[in-house]
């Protein structure tokens, strides 16, 4: 094989194994097709921190304001205040709306049972809808990857993305002896056994990435 042989396969092979590599694997933070939109944030309401999947609580915005939280999201976050712990039995709801158009689905709700929120090994569950109708539970241990109680399930409990992007569902969850009852918009979606899942810990929220998302009616 001569020289200009060898370098004509040497550059398709080069071409062959990018085209190989998935476009989002490509693109920048995270290699999301989506990428973390830039929001100037860093400030939160008083007692409120936010431990990001990545970047930085910098990254996101937080306001208070007549009893709403306004989130404006960057990057995928979970919500924690050490003056919202809970232990044994209790109950959790809050109305969560999308108010603005989200790019692809992409999910928001409660988080419960957080502990080390800031350090190396946090652990809790969450609660989530997305804006095809759909719920997921799941557990956060450390760093590794989530592990789903409930896999995605569509329920007519839940309120869908309309057209103009908004949608508002009021999720709740009920700690109540070996079972943890969950609630959207005031109707039963599941019940799982305690031991399944974290419950003891502090209370808060975990919204997506890129959403901007209104928090209120907290009952706690």
């Amino acid at each position: 094989m001569n020289n200009n042989s060898q370098r004509f396969l040497s550059a398709a092979l080069a071409i062959s194994l990018v085209t190989m590599v998935p476009a989002g694997a490509q693109g920048p933070k995270g290699g999301d097709n989506d990428p973390d939109r830039a929001v100037a944030g860093g400030k939160f309401p008083a007692g409120w921190s936010a431990r990001p999947d990545r970047g930085t609580p910098d990254q996101i915005q937080v306001t208070e304001q007549g009893g709403v939280m306004h989130f404006v999201m960057g990057p995928a976050a979970t919500f924690y205040n050490p003056a919202w712990t809970k232990s044994g039995d209790y109950k959790f709801s809050a109305r969560v709306s999308q108010v603005k158009k989200a790019s692809h689905p992409t999910s928001y709700g409660l988080a419960f049972g957080e502990k080390d929120m800031a350090g190396g090994m946090q652990t809790y569950s969450y609660f989530l809808v997305r804006q095809g109708g759909d719920f997921y539970i799941a557990n956060r241990d450390g760093d590794a990857r989530p592990t789903a109680v409930v896999n995605w399930t569509a329920n007519p409990a839940i309120t869908k993305e309309a057209a103009d992007g908004k949608e508002a569902n009021v999720l709740g969850i009920q700690v109540q002896g070996e079972n943890v009852i969950f609630t959207v918009n005031g109707k039963e979606v599941t019940r799982q056994p305690k031991s399944k899942l974290h419950t003891d810990g502090m209370i808060g929220f975990r919204i997506g990435h890129n959403l901007d998302i209104d928090v209120d009616q907290v009952s706690k």
